[in-house]
């Protein structure tokens, strides 16, 4: 009896405290008046959650496309749209920004930033490919340029009106960039870099005056070097005991915030998402570890200050490179008789984590997808139990498979939360990843397969989903399959509904409580950006990026896991709206030529598989040598006169035109990696020539 009245308690809180957050922002959704969404995820709990109902789960069916703009980006873009006084703000790679009018998608403003390629260090060369969106607030808009520079623009003009250096592109080797959407908090802009995952650099966080560009506080996120003297802070100083013996000869940590930033207005604290130490393989960081503070760790400062308030690791003395870097999500929540203020994060590692925000204590955890690598979190210390098998840096030379694999069960592409429902819905993708120890990998200390889920194998399958969670509970209330793994983040509104891209070229709607399909239409492209949802002049639109996912990692390197070759498509801008009727054009993507030379031996081609990972090729061109196609190049689309002109390129001769030199690749080593270029280009010419003749050729019956 006792039991049952407790959870009917708990059901009233829940219904309350989703009634009393629905009533509070519905007033001006009811009224038709026009809204914003100001900030990634509409607030700065980052819910990617609407109040609006015009459009709900009873006519949804009847949404059309009201307009569409195609973007000048070769990169399809992966920011959530931002919307301000009837204008739609996004940004792409290396500096841009665009302002396109709501009402008729009509380009109002583009700006691109200068850069000076010739101070960058290899970091910059690849973070400025990438850009997971812009911030805005007031008469500004905030955007990156991925070579370290976060700059304010004037919202209505496009002109620049600050510029501060964030990183610094030349340093640590030349390997600090940025690649993540700034975030506002405070009268401030809070923004984190990247290392790539290499070791040589400290990560950290800077807070900026967000009318002056001065910069307010910086936090370190792993020690200093040791040989300096004592740390600069009493938790830096704590953080350093746990690294290990002779630590920092063999990595400087790293510990990248390069996504996860989450502004607290309730409590006026931010919350990070840290990456983990590298190299990712244990064996090459010291033997006698702990926790490597604060890698792989949720950490909480005071806004105003940058002070350290509280941490909670998440994947302690990680190898997977399973970190928590993804969203983290703010609400308050019926726990134990009480309503209570929470973080949530569904990170990498495939757990849902609930701890509290005020303490970092935690509350809960539960795996939403299959994993091999832990059985459990142990609810009574909230650490990971892992598993002997998966732990390949203790098997030298067996190959390994993981699940989930080191892109996660769950990256940066948006949850979202409906406070009717209580339910998180999480963008999951199921990819199992091969991994073989091997120091001599320049990045991580592990060669990986990432698509040996597209092979025969039956136990190992590549797929994606869309989780409904219930973070109470710990348990998923529905969940629906997708085709690939990497899809768009998530949009839910008060009409019952959730709304996701996918890789494969589909917009959908779901009944947010049931799972039910309820809309779908073809896009086109692939899509990785969360959609946004306004009113504007009595209707209610909602907006999404569509393309090749090229502006993303993910969709560059992992193109595989993110798109199809039919889905790596020009960068556009779509709007919907209930009634609309606007045809939308195809968008075609290249296919592949017929390679210029022909196929090369074997035994050259499987070292210069080797040789393009550890060259690190693979993290601009993508594994297998197949990219988004976009600003970065697929290799396998290389003409005659490209490679023929192979080392030169290589070594320097197309700096002015974004590839960075690598002149100590030895000539041999260089060739096997062209060997293995032009063998996977014959392998997807010849699979597309295979499938465009089973087309054409009619079906036989029998």
């Amino acid at each position: 009896m006792k039991l049952s009245l407790f959870k009917n308690r708990i059901n009233v809180l829940w219904l309350l405290a989703g009634i009393a957050l629905a009533s509070s922002q519905l007033s001006a959704a009811d009224d038709g008046a026009n809204t914003d969404w100001p900030l990634l995820g509409r607030t700065a709990d980052m819910q990617h959650e609407s109040p609006l109902q015009q459009i709900n789960a009873t006519n949804v069916k009847n949404l059309g496309l009201a307009w569409y703009a195609d973007m000048p980006s070769s990169d399809g873009l992966v920011g959530n749209p931002m919307v301000v006084d009837g204008v739609v703000y996004q940004s792409g790679p290396a500096g841009r920004a665009y302002a396109n009018d709501l009402r008729t998608g009509k380009l109002l403003w583009q700006y691109t930033a200068e850069v000076n390629l010739a101070r960058m260090g290899r970091m910059p060369w690849w973070a400025r490919r990438y850009n997971r969106g812009l911030a805005t607030h007031g008469d500004k808009v905030f955007i990156t340029s991925g070579d370290c520079r976060l700059i304010a623009l004037d919202r209505k003009t496009g002109k620049k009106v600050w510029e501060v250096e964030a990183c610094d592109p030349t340093g640590a080797e030349g390997m600090y960039g940025i690649t993540g959407a700034p975030r506002l908090g405070n009268g401030m802009v809070f923004i984190g870099n990247t290392c790539g995952d290499t070791g040589v650099g400290r990560g950290y966080v800077d807070a900026y005056d967000e009318n002056t560009g001065a910069r307010k506080w910086r936090f370190y996120t792993v020690p200093d070097d040791p040989a300096k003297g004592p740390q600069k802070t009493p938790e830096l100083e704590a953080a350093a005991k746990t690294w290990g013996t002779d630590w920092y000869k063999k990595s400087h940590g790293c510990g990248s915030v390069w996504e996860a930033i989450t502004y607290d207005q309730q409590l006026n604290q931010v919350y990070l998402g840290v990456d983990g130490p590298s190299p990712w393989n244990p064996a090459m960081r010291a033997a006698d570890a702990g926790d490597e503070l604060y890698t792989n760790a949720v950490v909480a400062l005071d806004a105003s200050t940058g002070k350290y308030l509280w941490h909670y690791t998440v994947t302690p003395h990680d190898g997977w490179n399973y970190n928590p870097t993804s969203h983290l999500m703010l609400a308050n929540l019926p726990l134990e008789g009480s309503t209570r203020r929470v973080v949530m994060a569904a990170p990498k590692n495939g757990f849902f984590y609930v701890l509290d925000a005020k303490t970092g204590k935690f509350i809960s955890a539960n795996n939403f997808t299959p994993v091999n690598w832990a059985s459990r979190i142990d609810a009574k210390t909230g650490r990971p139990v892992t598993l002997p098998d998966a732990r390949y840096w203790e098997h030298p030379g067996k190959r390994t498979v993981v699940l989930p694999a080191n892109s996660g069960a769950h990256n940066w592409q948006a949850m979202a939360f409906n406070p009717a429902t209580g339910l998180v819905y999480i963008p999951v993708a199921s990819a199992p990843q091969a991994l073989t120890a091997d120091p001599s990998d320049v990045v991580g200390g592990v060669r990986s397969d990432d698509y040996i889920g597209f092979g025969k194998d039956p136990k190992w399958k590549a797929y994606g989903e869309l989780v409904a969670w219930d973070p109470v509970k710990q348990q998923a209330r529905w969940r629906v399959r997708r085709k690939l793994p990497m899809n768009g983040g998530m949009l839910t509104t008060a009409g019952n509904l959730v709304f996701e891209g996918t890789g494969d070229g589909k917009f959908e709607a779901y009944a947010a409580d049931t799972g039910k399909l309820l809309w779908s239409f073809n896009v086109g492209g692939s899509v990785l950006a969360a959609p946004s949802t306004v009113n504007i002049d009595g209707k209610q639109m909602v907006l999404v990026s569509v393309g090749n996912g090229g502006s993303s990692n993910i969709g560059a390197s992992l193109a595989r896991l993110a798109s199809t070759p039919k889905t790596r498509t020009q960068a556009r801008l779509l709007a919907f709206a209930l009634d609309a009727k606007a045809p939308l054009p195809e968008a075609k993507a290249p296919e592949l030529p017929k390679p210029p030379l022909a196929r090369f031996p074997e035994d050259q081609v499987k070292k210069g598989a080797v040789l393009f990972d550890q060259y690190t090729c693979v993290y601009c061109h993508g594994h297998g040598a197949e990219s988004a196609n976009g600003a970065i190049k697929d290799l396998r689309f290389a003409t005659a006169e490209t490679h023929q002109q192979f080392a030169a390129i290589v070594y320097g001769a197309r700096i002015d035109k974004g590839m960075p030199p690598f002149p100590d690749i030895p000539a041999d080593d260089l060739k096997a990696i062209q060997a293995y270029i032009i063998n996977q280009a014959w392998d997807g010419y010849e699979a597309a020539s295979k499938k465009e003749s089973a087309k054409k050729s009619p079906s036989q019956k029998h």
